[in-house]
């Protein structure tokens, strides 16, 4: 029997410890200097005969009292929006953004619009959760595709043209108030929280300065927060002054070791197997075997009888093939890791969706080591 190998595809960090040496401005970050998301609610003009119908009443409504502003007064049955979109405008205002500052806006269809390509966003506040206007937006959209139709008969389509995004196209208009960095409340806090990572941080950052004071000024809180005591640094030092900008520079700046929890990430969808080269799998016995059962159509042609006036028919002729697989079973030593595992089973032939099935299968059996994660 003919044995088919199906190659596969996984990506796998191999390091020769638990801890990979990081910066701190990698994988950490001070604490209460969060982006604001920002929303708004406007609309996009200019558009090819794609936009909103009348159906969506919404935007006839917004057209009507954008225009009663204006000076305008025009009955709603007289208004034709097929070149006008409603949209929902969103971003993220970054702390340190001055007032005139910009930043990228993202603009999405509300209403029934066909394509956003080659409109224009009208003058749009944008405010924050708490209400608070703190930007605008205006300007052309870029959707990165398009979408064409013939006459309804060809349908030519690229990218998403429902989203569009105007880069520098918001405004600052208000700074929102957040954790001044002052040096009394400073801290660090990191994106992935594990205990081991938080001392580890505070240790290089005591161990950075142990010549300038003697007194530790890193004390970790719990498994994300790192305390920065920056005013006994100042009051304590024995070398020369350093200003907070270049205090939190030095810090952000140092290396130290992370911890990071096994895993092995798993897309069921494209057959992705990502795994972490501290994964372990304990002593454990693979079989891989099964039947595979395929109905096939061979369909034949029936000739009529010379001289009649019969038609040569087509009849289906269905067959059932079954393809047996030899069950084989290997053995994996106590120190395997998943690589091991993925060269094994490719050599058995293993489909992706079967590898993971397996995996999932040592998870259960307790052989193996590792946060199992499914996309």
């Amino acid at each position: 029997m003919k044995k088919t190998l199906i190659v596969l595809i996984m990506l796998v960090f191999t390091i020769s410890e638990a801890q990979q040496t990081v910066r701190i401005k990698d994988v950490a970050s001070l604490t209460g200097l969060e982006d604001v998301q920002l929303f708004g609610y406007g609309l996009v003009v200019g558009l090819g005969g794609t936009g909103d119908r009348n159906q969506t009443v919404f935007t006839e409504q917004t057209i009507s009292n954008m225009l009663k502003n204006m000076g305008i007064e025009l009955p709603e049955k007289h208004i034709r929006v097929r070149n006008v979109a409603a949209v929902m405008i969103t971003g993220n205002l970054a702390p340190f953004k001055r007032k005139g500052t910009r930043f990228d806006v993202t603009v999405s269809s509300m209403g029934d619009a066909t394509s956003l390509e080659g409109g224009t966003l009208i003058l749009t506040p944008m405010q924050g959760p708490d209400g608070t206007v703190y930007a605008s937006a205006q300007g052309p959209l870029a959707t990165g595709g398009y979408d064409l139709t013939d006459r309804g008969l060809t349908h030519i389509k690229k990218n998403h043209v429902l989203v569009g995004r105007i880069p520098d196209g918001a405004i600052v208009q208000r700074e929102y108030a957040f954790n001044l960095v002052n040096g009394k409340d400073l801290s660090l806090s990191l994106h992935m929280p594990d205990f081991t990572s938080a001392l580890s941080l505070s240790r290089a950052i005591n161990a950075e300065f142990a010549d300038r004071i003697k007194t530790a000024i890193a004390k970790p809180v719990d498994a994300a927060t790192v305390m920065l005591n920056y005013n006994a640094f100042i009051k304590d030092s024995i070398r020369s002054f350093i200003e907070l900008v270049e205090f939190i520079s030095t810090v952000e700046n140092l290396k130290f070791e992370i911890a990071s929890q096994a895993k092995v990430v798993i897309n069921e969808r494209t057959g992705t197997i990502v795994a972490g080269g501290e994964v372990r799998i304990s002593q454990v016995a693979v079989s891989h075997g099964g039947v595979k059962v395929e109905i096939v159509n061979r369909p034949q042609a029936v000739q009529p009888q010379p001289f009649t006036l019969g038609q040569t028919e087509i009849i289906p002729n269905p067959e059932v093939v079954v393809e047996e697989k030899d069950a084989e079973m290997v053995v994996l030593d106590g120190t395997a890791t998943v690589s091991d595992l993925a060269h094994t089973l490719n050599s058995l032939g293993v489909t992706p969706r079967d590898v993971i099935s397996i995996l999932q299968a040592i998870k259960q059996a307790g052989a193996l080591h590792a946060e199992l994660v499914i996309l």
